[in-house]
């Protein structure tokens, strides 16, 4: 069959199936990607190694009720095993917005946007895994800890801690610029 692909005749019926998905579910996907690493660059890297990871097991992963599933469990696990192999070097970040008193504060949306995704690259990487599975992806406890290969209780644990600390990095930049609601 690889042959018949290399002189120009039709892929086998599996590949078309992972196309039409990879098509049908990439915008999400990369969302996903983009909140579990903060940066575009990585993300689609990260989204292209759950692809590639994914296609050769298409043919079972395809007659699962949520192939999704299965697609978030290898971005959250290539997510980890990078962070880990990497954790050691130094990286640079973007500077951290001042506040209200930023002589360019184009539009409080993105300044709160962009403060958001500084706060949840300071959480550590199964923290920010699980409230970002959690609360942008929705998913149950049980479907994050599936996703992230832990027990409910870990992810209970790790989406409470993940998001006091997001609140008290929050909380703590709306007492400097002033605000409070």
């Amino acid at each position: 069959m690889g042959r018949a692909a290399s002189r120009g005749e039709s892929p086998p019926a599996e590949a078309d199936g992972f196309d039409a998905y990879v098509r049908a579910s990439e915008r999400r996907h990369k969302r996903l990607a983009f909140l579990l690493t903060g940066d575009l660059h990585e993300a689609e890297d990260l989204l292209q190694a759950a692809y590639a990871k994914t296609y050769p097991h298409w043919h079972r992963v395809r007659t699962y009720e949520v192939p999704d599933a299965y697609l978030r469990r290898v971005m959250v696990s290539l997510r980890t095993s990078w962070w880990r192999r990497h954790r050691n070097r130094e990286w640079s970040t973007a500077e951290v917005p001042e506040g209200s008193g930023h002589a360019l504060d184009i539009a409080g949306a993105v300044v709160e946007s962009q403060v958001l995704l500084v706060a949840l690259r300071a959480l550590p990487e199964r923290q920010r895994a699980a409230v970002v599975l959690r609360h942008w992806c929705d998913l149950s406890e049980a479907d994050t800890a599936a996703a992230m290969g832990c027990s409910p209780g870990t992810v209970k644990s790790n989406t409470s801690k993940g998001l006091a600390r997001l609140r008290s990095e929050l909380g703590a930049d709306q007492g400097r610029s002033g605000g409070a609601s």
